[in-house]
């Protein structure tokens, strides 16, 4: 069981993913179209959940593999294990650099997968879910700076390879959860989502500069040990 550090770290950075405006984007999208039975709260409700196990799993499903490889090997765990607590404080001026916007990182159109995603949720629950995995693997700059600066090293550290993958998927989703539970209850949340893209990327660059701030100060700190 991964302690608390870790924990937080995990919802943290996935909340951060979800308010990121590519992420946000596709949240909006998924909570449009879940949202397309507001009379009927139970099976919002379902859809919600299906949905969120889907990023869960997805985010999981990569963690584990890339985790469970690296480990395999005796040599590379045992640098992992004893040497990368160093190496955290640049990883998050790195991720805090590209979070933010200031350090670009190309990553190959998502847009197909995304096509296939709308597709996939018309199969129902089971659809959903896999729209849920499709958005989660549709990775933008920010998005993928977070799985794989900030989350793949925490779930190292923590040797949790699905708690804190699973953790990191429920944060992602975190307005589609919210926009499910104000659909249950009979008030309409999307169109306020689409007034946060517009501070998405404020809030972005702020949380940016803070993962910057942070990983100066533990790079600063191992340093003088």
């Amino acid at each position: 069981m991964p302690d608390w550090h870790a924990i937080a770290g995990a919802l943290v950075a996935g909340i951060v993913t979800s308010i990121s405006p590519c992420p946000l984007a596709t949240n909006i999208a998924a909570i449009a179209f879940l949202g397309r039975r507001s009379g009927q709260g139970r099976r919002v409700a379902w859809a919600g959940l299906a949905y969120t196990a889907g990023r869960a799993v997805a985010y999981t499903g990569i963690a584990a593999a890339i985790i469970g490889g690296l480990l395999s090997t005796p040599a590379m765990s045992e640098i992992l294990r004893t040497k990368l607590s160093g190496l955290v404080g640049p990883l998050l001026i790195l991720t805090g650099m590209v979070v933010a916007g200031w350090l670009p990182l190309r990553l190959p159109g998502s847009s197909r997968l995304n096509d296939w995603g709308q597709k996939l949720a018309q199969k129902g629950l089971v659809g959903e879910f896999l729209l849920g995995g499709v958005f989660a693997l549709s990775f933008c700059p920010a998005s993928a700076a977070l799985f794989f600066g900030t989350l793949l090293p925490i779930a190292v550290q923590s040797d949790s390879p699905v708690i804190v993958p699973v953790l990191y998927g429920l944060g992602s989703a975190v307005p589609v959860l919210i926009a499910v539970f104000l659909f249950v209850r009979g008030v309409e949340f999307a169109a306020r989502l689409e007034s946060m893209r517009r501070i998405g990327g404020h809030l972005q660059t702020g949380t940016g500069v803070i993962m910057i701030a942070a990983g100066a100060w533990m790079t600063l700190a191992t340093m003088l040990r």
